[in-house]
């Protein structure tokens, strides 16, 4: 009995192939193929350009198209480079062609032709793609520039005065029909029969949307805000967990609301209210919408005019509050001008109806820019610097304040009578992306704020008096970073201008046959940091356990510290441009050229560096030691790349050239030891007993605790002077670094005891007798007793 077999499967795999062949035949596409399609593509897309008629949303979607055809373009050159560098070395391995009029192997010679016929094979897609790429540019260039023509005509065009009756006669009735129309097509849209059954079906959803952001609006919002305030109020302000508590209420004000709006709008599906379709999704958050949320968080963060303790701003209570409502207001006519403006193109509204509702709004947001001038002056006199040292950066801040002041002050003015001329347009350009800006300004800083509060949260605020390092600077800069596109966007920049500046870091600009790129720069830069903090590690391991277990000194310590930080530094560059994938033998023609340029204006650095190495190396001098050079004296206080430090007796520093340690005469008096030699003259009259001279000097040096007992202290009779008798006593200090305090001692001693031995001193030619020896049946005097004039 023969068994029937289910066709079925066999059409599935059937359409399957088919399915799959449709997909991958562009991709098998052959170069010219694709060549062909960019061509014909560019050339419909030139055709559209050209003509005057074409919108500019249609401009930006053909846009969108040529960047795409970029993008493969570009692609296609980096797929092809890496056989052609293979091709290329491949040829040159092969040794240079043979000159004219020679001849080479027939083996060489048909592998070069080969080579070469493989080169302009793979050469031709690159080609092809430069072309393309050539004009697809200067068409994306060609469209930004109608563009902003466009958007410039736009700001400089002139409609109806909002000052004439008739202006608001016309817009009156306007508005009229449009509320008429507005109101059947919410009947409409609610009578349809189709439409109440998708709602019914959507029903489920929608409830559990709106319940869910009524129970994030209501429990969510108010258990965490209460608690957040309940354990705010009992931690001390400035600690660690009250900043943090502060992050998390400004985190929450702003995240709740978000999400309870987006929840409820998107149950409600009130897209019709703006004159578009609704949505359909789980998530709706109108613009107008969010910009009444952001203001409200940016009132309730930065002003906080209920709790002082959460303040961002240096008001008091009063202005405080002021700044709150005013942060407020802004937001609100920020929120009604962009809802009339989004949807005024959907009712089809004309210039005069706009006119005379945009003019109110416009008026109205001038009169907030100016009292916002008022608020930003009242800064300077709220902020001053703690110390000495932030007054500079201070004064940059306020500088900057009081120029985005006069600037509000001059777009309040101007904005009204703009538009009172007509120039509507322009008016509005002045104020609204104003308002924005402050806004985005404010919320940078709230974002500044918080993330810098969870950072000190979690690894520790400075510590009193510091100002935190880089790490704020660092936060700072991140943060203008991400807001800078939402500037420029608010300034008139379009999407697909963000998305050139994005491209062109992305995919770099060639430099010397390089390519430089956003990645390979980040990667670079990061490889190196990561080698370089690995550096510092292995330099702080070796200094705090190996190198104590060593018989190093302190110069050898520091010369194997500095030896693996020179080491960890050329390791870490060499392993980031391995990273970062750069060739850089296309520079080393360049380099050569201008090697002997820079050669001869470096020879000196370059003389220094090899000094500082050979100064580690050999270490004639190192750290503590106590050198003699160029008239100067004192202790090696750091051997670095240029130079060395020397710190003079008097706590000076003299930064001296490595170089002059090397080539020139250096007396190093602790270089083996720290022993040396003292040497203390001493003058007395021929009265005296020579020999009593030497043995109390002897004794003197013989009870000294500095003094070595071998090689022996040794008095020596100089010399006969006119006047006296010159001696020198000679001995070996443990530590020549105490020789001025030794010296010292001494001569306190040498003098008490030839005082007592009757000696006379003869200084400087002058005859010093001495006191007379008290008798050894008398007492001496007490301590507090006065001490006998010395005769005349």
């Amino acid at each position: 009995m023969s068994r029937r077999v289910d066709p079925r499967p066999f059409g599935q795999l059937l359409a399957a192939l088919l399915v799959w062949l449709t997909l991958a035949l562009p991709l098998a596409a052959q170069p010219n193929d694709r060549a062909n399609v960019w061509d014909a593509t560019a050339t419909r897309i030139e055709e559209r350009v050209n003509d005057a008629d074409t919108s500019t949303s249609v401009l930006d979607l053909m846009r969108a198209e040529l960047v795409q055809i970029r993008d493969e373009a570009v692609q296609v050159q980096k797929q092809q480079e890496p056989a052609l560098a293979d091709l290329n070395g491949r040829l040159k391995a092969l040794g240079d062609p043979p000159a004219e009029g020679a001849s080479e192997a027939p083996e060489i010679a048909q592998r070069r032709a080969t080579l070469n016929q493989q080169i302009a094979d793979a050469q031709a897609p690159v080609l092809e793609a430069q072309e393309v790429l050539e004009r697809v540019n200067g068409l994306v260039d060609q469209i930004d520039r109608i563009v902003r023509a466009r958007f410039s005509a736009e700001l400089l065009s002139r409609g109806p005065s909002p000052l004439l009756p008739g202006t608001w006669i016309a817009a009156g009735e306007e508005a009229w029909t449009r509320l008429a129309a507005a109101k059947d097509r919410v009947v409409s849209e609610i009578s349809d029969t189709t439409n109440r059954q998708a709602a019914a079906r959507r029903l489920p959803v929608n409830l559990a949307l709106l319940i869910g952001g009524v129970a994030a609006a209501v429990m969510v919002r108010r258990t965490i805000g209460r608690w957040i305030e309940r354990r705010a109020a009992r931690v001390v302000k400035g600690a660690r967990a009250f900043d943090l508590l502060v992050a998390l209420r400004n985190l929450v004000r702003l995240v709740v609301p978000v999400v309870t709006t987006g929840l409820i709008f998107a149950a409600f599906d009130l897209g019709v209210l703006f004159a578009r379709e609704p949505s359909g999704g789980f998530f709706e958050l109108p613009l107008p919408v969010g910009f009444l949320i952001g203001a409200f968080w940016l009132s309730s963060s930065l002003m906080a005019p209920d709790h002082p303790n959460y303040r961002l701003v240096p008001f008091d209570d009063e202005e405080a509050g002021r700044a709150s409502r005013l942060t407020i207001y802004l937001g609100a006519l920020l929120a009604l001008a962009v809802a009339f403006k989004g949807a005024a193109p959907q009712w089809d509204v004309s210039q005069g109806t706009q006119a005379a509702v945009f003019y109110p709004l416009l008026v109205l947001g001038s009169v907030g820019l100016w009292r916002a001038s008022r608020l930003l002056r009242l800064l300077p006199q709220r902020l001053q610097p703690e110390e000495a040292s932030d007054a500079p950066a201070l004064a940059t801040g306020l500088g900057f304040l009081a120029g985005i002041a006069r600037v509000l002050r001059v777009f309040a003015v101007l904005a009204p009578i703009l538009g009172a001329a007509g120039y509507m347009a322009a008016g509005g350009f002045l104020v609204y992306p104003t308002i924005l800006t402050l806004g985005l300004i404010g919320a940078g800083y709230v974002v500044y704020d918080l993330l810098c509060k969870v950072i000190w949260a979690t690894i520790g605020p400075p510590g009193e008096g510091k100002d935190g390092g880089l790490m704020p600077v660092v936060i700072g800069t991140l943060v203008c970073v991400a807001v800078a596109p939402l500037l420029a966007l608010t300034w008139g920049a379009r999407w697909s201008d963000l998305a050139e500046v994005w491209a062109l870091l992305n995919n770099g600009v060639t430099m010397g046959g390089i390519r430089l790129s956003a990645g390979v720069i980040l990667t670079l830069v990061v490889v190196f940091a990561v080698g370089v903090a690995l550096t510092r590690l292995l330099q702080r391991l070796m200094r705090s356990t190996v190198l104590p277990r060593t018989r190093l000194d302190a110069g050898g310590r520091n010369a194997v510290l500095a030896g693996i930080g020179y080491i960890g530094f050329a390791v870490a560059g060499l392993a980031a441009i391995s990273a970062a994938g750069l060739n850089l033998s296309s520079l080393a023609i360049v380099a050569g050229a201008l090697s002997v340029g820079i050669g001869f204006g470096m020879q000196n650095i370059v003389s220094n560096f090899v000094s500082g190495i050979i100064l580690l190396v050999e270490r004639p001098v190192k750290e503590g030691d106590w050198i003699e050079v160029g008239g100067y004296s004192g202790y090696v206080r750091g051997i670095n790349v240029r130079s060395t430090e020397v710190e003079t007796f008097d706590r000076a520093s003299v930064i001296l050239p490595n170089s002059s340690l090397i080539g020139g005469a250096v007396l190093n008096r602790t270089h083996k030891s720290m022993a040396g030699r003292l040497q203390v003259p001493v003058s007395v009259t021929y009265e005296a007993n020579p020999k009593d001279v030497e043995r109390i000097l002897l004794e003197i040096a013989d009870t000294h605790p500095l003094v070595l007992q071998e090689p022996a202290p040794r008095v020596l009779f100089m010399d006969f002077g006119a006047d006296s008798m010159n001696f020198e006593l000679r001995c070996w200090l443990r530590d020549v670094n105490f020789q001025l305090s030794a010296k010292s001692d001494m001569n306190f001693e040498i003098f008490e005891a030839f005082r007592k031995a009757g000696i006379r001193i003869n200084a400087y030619g002058r005859d010093l007798p001495p006191v007379p020896p008290v008798p050894e049946h008398i007492e001496a005097p007490q301590a507090d007793a006065p001490v006998p004039a010395m005769p005349r």
